[in-house]
């Protein structure tokens, strides 16, 4: 049977073993560095009864010899390691490779709570999966039975990209059942990232880093092509403050950490338009890393700090059929102006959704306005004052195309 993103991920149970304790007890999906804070990080389940055997992982981990630190707790008390074996790959009972301890002496009655790394990138290996969309892509191909075939390429190579040059760190733990596009949704958005799929069917994995490419537009919509429908500014997506919750507690259901520095926020922003935090705190299930969590904060606050247009437009001629969720585009909304004052001319905007009407021959468009536009330069021959009335290379192209 095939598999969809829309079905439950069910994890491995400790029944499938000769001795568990609780049958139903899930065996949780480790990935990246788990080893912060002074306690458990998540519930290593009992499989075995007789010889005292716990699940630290449902896969393999890295090993001691190969960099993982791992801590154990009994009842929220750290146990010495002289009382337990830690197994990084162990088929236990020749059902699939795991990560196991194995105590010396019963612990009946107790929770056991563990702290370390999750997967290496190659089995047996000493580089720690820390990359999201690696992570996505193991757990939808190892885990579950996905083939690279489903996704799209390129935006999964430039996610990955984006992703190395922001120096993120992913890490996170899967204890719960829960439907598989939920999982790999609340991965992405850890890092601003998102999924979904294309026209063709494929699953697009992207991270947003605040920038555009110049040439990465899918196509340039001409006034004469289009209609614009709708254009509204919304308060409440102005964004000058962005609080974060991170270190996610699997063991006590709670973020362990928080920062909302003054240093990552807009003071110019708030002096205009006073504080302005969103709704809820950004919630980061896939992030342990300080760093990380404030690089997204920054970019946040860069994309929001100002009022910025959601628009809508029907291309009348349909010649932007191939244009779809997450591509950018280039259009004149001169009924609009920016900050500054300036006609929205040659503007870079975010396709948030795509309506094609086959029907009528046309496509609507719900996109978002970028902090990006067409830019002009000229030579510094002494035609143009440096007078600030022409921009040093980012001059707004005003042709109309």
């Amino acid at each position: 049977m095939t598999q969809l993103l829309s079905d439950i991920y069910y994890l491995p149970r400790a029944g499938r073993y000769a001795n568990p304790l609780n049958s139903n007890d899930r065996l949780p999906l480790v990935y990246g560095a788990l080893t912060d804070g002074t306690l458990g990080i998540w519930v290593a389940p009992c499989i075995d009864t007789v010889n005292y055997v716990y699940a630290f992982s449902g896969a393999e981990v890295m090993s001691v010899a190969n960099g993982n630190s791992i801590n154990v707790y009994e009842n929220n008390l750290l146990l010495d390691p002289s009382l337990y074996t830690f197994n990084a790959a162990n088929n236990y009972e020749g059902k699939g490779t795991i990560a196991t301890i194995d105590f010396t002496t019963p612990k009946t009655g107790s929770t056991i709570t563990v702290r370390g790394k999750g997967k290496p990138t190659a089995a047996g290996g000493a580089t720690l999966m820390e990359d999201i969309v690696a992570i996505a892509y193991d757990f939808l191909t190892v885990e579950n039975t996905f083939t690279s075939a489903q996704f799209e390429a390129t935006k999964k190579s430039y996610a990955s990209q984006i992703f190395s040059v922001q120096a993120y760190k992913a890490a996170g733990v899967i204890d719960q059942d829960a439907v598989i596009w939920d999982i790999i949704t609340e991965m992405m958005a850890g890092f601003l990232g998102s999924a979904y799929r294309n026209g063709a069917g494929l699953l697009c994995l992207e991270i947003d880093d605040g920038t555009i490419s110049q040439y990465g537009q899918a196509g340039i919509i001409r006034g004469s092509d289009a209609v614009l429908t709708e254009a509204r500014q919304r308060f409440i997506n102005l964004i000058n403050q962005a609080p974060a919750h991170y270190s996610y507690n699997y063991a006590a259901g709670e973020f362990r950490s928080r920062t909302n520095e003054a240093a990552h926020a807009d003071t110019i922003s708030q002096a205009v338009y006073g504080v302005r935090e969103p709704v809820t705190p950004y919630q980061s299930y896939w992030c342990r890393d300080t760093a990380s969590v404030q690089a997204v904060q920054d970019i946040i606050v860069s994309k929001f700090k100002n009022p910025v247009y959601e628009i809508e437009i029907d291309d009348i001629t349909a010649k932007r059929i191939h244009m779809d969720v997450g591509d950018c585009f280039i259009y004149s909304a001169d009924r609009l102006y920016d900050k500054n004052g300036d006609r929205l001319m040659n503007h870079y905007w975010k396709v948030l959704s795509a309506r094609p009407d086959f029907q009528r021959g046309r496509v609507n468009f719900r996109a978002l306005q970028t902090n990006y536009y067409m830019t002009t330069a000229f030579l510094a021959d002494g035609s143009f004052l440096a007078d600030g009335s022409v921009l040093a290379g980012n001059n707004r192209d005003t042709a109309e195309y």
